[in-house]
């Protein structure tokens, strides 16, 4: 009875391997057998079980250490007859030539979720070859160096192009010279104000001492013709080319010329006696007409423009 029941369970266990076996299957192929040094091995996992099982696909990548891995593929999953199909694929290389086993792969799976289990894939031994040399020959290269055909249309626009770039830095440095030239030769011109002129002129003129050496006429000349030029450039009016008269009537309608009229009518009457009555004047006479001058100038002095003031200075 007892040798019946260790039949029997043993029966049972292999009965249960056998079930396992056909639930899952796994399989690992590469394209070719013989590579060259340096080519891709392309190395596959196929796993095909029943719909229950989950399969736990371990890193190929440190689980092959005889060849070098370069990539892993996109993977592939199906189903057919009620199985499903799962395809791993990678990429792997070796740089050294030998016969290499490409150790099996541990694949862990559980069952109607049971205990883990594990299934393994086939090892595969492949062979990776050097190429042929042949030593009696001369170390070359392997293809000639190749050599690019002119391209003269090329060659053209580009002197073309540096041809024009150096015209139009030439025509912009001429263009800034001058430009800088003009510049430089414009010097602002400073106007100076009539009394300021009239002023200086009539300064000149007394260190001169022209009536005190004997030349009275002369004093009398100039010191006119200096108040007649300041007439002209202060109020506008052609004073060197009129009578006295005339620039005594033009005076009476300006408002600064009122401020001078007697001064500047006692100053021509004495100059005209000297001018035309053949006067000797006395000296104080000379000293009268050169204060007058001076006082004809000071009077209308134009006053100085207002200052304005921001609105922002106002309110602090």
């Amino acid at each position: 009875m007892v040798k019946f029941l260790r039949l029997s369970f043993v029966w049972i266990l292999f009965s249960l391997s056998f079930v396992n076996a056909q639930n899952i299957s796994v399989s690992a192929t590469t394209d070719t057998t013989i590579y060259k040094v340096g080519d891709f091995i392309k190395y596959q996992i196929e796993i095909t079980h029943e719909k229950g099982i989950v399969v736990y696909l371990p890193s190929v990548k440190d689980s092959i250490k005889t060849l070098d891995f370069i990539q892993t593929l996109p993977a592939e999953k199906n189903e057919a007859n009620n199985k499903v199909i799962e395809r791993y694929r990678f990429i792997f290389s070796k740089y050294d030539s030998a016969q290499v086993t490409i150790p099996a792969v541990t694949i862990a799976y559980t069952e109607w979720n049971s205990v883990k289990k594990n299934i393994k894939t086939n090892p595969i031994t492949i062979t990776v070859r050097t190429l042929p040399v042949n030593t009696q020959e001369d170390i070359r290269d392997i293809k000639e160096p190749l050599k690019l055909p002119l391209n003269w249309l090329l060659i053209g626009l580009i002197v073309f192009l540096i041809f024009a770039l150096l015209v139009a830095a030439y025509f912009i440095y001429r263009f800034y010279k001058k430009k800088n030239a003009l510049k430089e030769s414009i010097i602002p011109e400073v106007k100076i104000p009539p009394h300021e002129i009239a002023l200086a002129k009539l300064a000149e003129l007394e260190q001169k001492k022209l009536w005190q050496n004997g030349l009275v006429k002369q004093f009398h000349s100039e010191v006119t013709e200096i108040v007649r030029q300041y007439f002209e450039d202060r109020f506008n009016f052609r004073a060197l080319e009129m009578t006295s008269a005339e620039i005594l009537a033009v005076l009476s309608y300006m408002e600064d010329g009122k401020k001078i009229a007697g001064t500047s009518e006692n100053f021509f009457s004495n100059a005209d006696l000297v001018k035309f009555a053949k006067f000797e004047p006395m000296p104080k006479i000379n000293e009268e007409m050169m204060k007058q001058a001076y006082d004809i100038v000071n009077l209308t002095i134009p006053a100085p423009a207002p200052q304005i003031v921001s609105e922002e200075k106002n309110v602090q």
